[in-house]
């Protein structure tokens, strides 16, 4: 386990282009955040101060970021890539270089809140990546996840990403049996979203599949007139939409 320096990333390209296309102003980052914190409260759980939090699979940090801002709070962001650990900005916690299944004694039953956002989905073995996160998580303490979802749905675009999956409610049933740990809450979000990802699924099908940048772009990129009508889309489903059967991503909030 490695604790990195507080220092700026480098101005790369790939920072560049990913914060281009998603960026804190990007309408799903927002609605992704929007929704946990719907979740948050629905379901009765406080962030504060006391709590030790990770942050797994970190990435860039754009969900650090927005916990650190709204709850005041520090965070371990904690990834494999050291390349992308060093691309976190407005850092208020630590920068952890650490390979979760190594499973350190030092932090064993350590955390009372991990978040695992869109990582799961990236990961071969998910189930035993699972235990290896619950190992660092104290008894009654929550592992929250986000995944994308819909099976059917997976699309050159997953591929172009490294989705090896996109995840069902069913398929959490059978994951926390395997765990043996409670599910407070399985929940679809982004109802409104699925017949843009069918489109997408389809105009990406024209591509190569191995022209990663393209169909990244077309895929995820949008303008400033598109992302205002998310948005608005966003606004309504979050105010309207509270038990969807169904939907484009889905957060599953665990209890140890």
């Amino acid at each position: 386990m490695k604790i990195l320096k507080k220092s700026k990333s480098k101005n790369t390209k790939m920072d560049n282009m990913w914060l281009d296309s998603a960026g804190i102003k990007h309408f799903w980052i927002k609605w992704r955040f929007k929704f946990l914190l719907k979740q948050l409260k629905k379901n009765n759980i406080s962030i504060n101060k006391k709590l030790k939090i990770m942050d797994l699979g970190c990435g860039n940090g754009i969900l650090s970021n927005q916990l650190e801002s709204k709850f005041n709070i520090k965070i371990d962001r904690i990834d494999a890539n050291e390349e992308t650990l060093l691309l976190n900005k407005k850092i208020k916690g630590k920068l952890i270089c650490y390979n979760i299944n190594a499973r350190s004694k030092k932090i064993k039953n350590y955390y009372d809140v991990i978040f695992l956002f869109d990582v799961l989905e990236h990961i071969k073995k998910d189930v035993n990546f699972l235990k290896s996160a619950l190992f660092h998580l104290k008894k009654k303490g929550f592992l929250i996840i986000n995944v994308p979802s819909v099976s059917i749905l997976f699309s050159n675009y997953d591929y172009a990403v490294g989705h090896l999956r996109r995840y069902n409610f069913s398929d959490f049933e059978i994951i926390r049996k395997k765990l043996k740990v409670n599910a407070r809450s399985i929940q679809y979000w982004g109802t409104l979203m699925l017949p843009i990802l069918i489109i997408r699924k389809i105009v990406l099908s024209f591509y190569n599949k191995k022209n990663f940048k393209k169909i990244i772009e077309k895929g995820w990129k949008t303008n400033k007139f598109l992302n205002c009508i998310f948005k608005l889309i966003m606004s309504f489903e979050l105010k309207f939409f509270n038990n969807s059967s169904i939907g484009t991503s889905l957060m599953v909030i665990l209890k140890k």
